[in-house]
């Protein structure tokens, strides 16, 4: 089980790296809202590990809160981006994107 463990581990930290190199490079506006939301995805699952390996329901409303939190930061997100493609604005993102 301990090898499990580990390699459950060092997955969620290879996976939670490369959204963070997702995060800080973009290129674009909603790309980094979408790494965002796939690290709390991670912390979600690392918190998930830990609580079924301490066998303690301790931090499960700390995960109800999380997945409320990053769904409402998405629909968030996605309104903010469908309200501006309706008004014709284009951010500086999207034009530098494709030079």
């Amino acid at each position: 089980m301990g090898v499990t463990i580990a390699v459950i581990v060092g997955l969620l930290l290879a996976s939670g790296a490369m959204v963070t190199l997702r995060l800080v490079r973009g290129p674009s506006t909603l790309d980094r809202a979408v790494a965002l939301d796939a690290l709390v995805s991670v912390a979600m699952a690392g918190i998930g590990v830990q609580t079924a390996v301490q066998r303690n329901a301790y931090y499960l409303p700390v995960l109800l809160v999380l997945s409320f939190l990053g769904f409402t930061g998405s629909v968030g997100v996605a309104r903010f981006m469908a309200l501006r493609d309706e008004a014709g604005e284009e951010s500086a993102d999207e034009e530098g994107a494709g030079t």
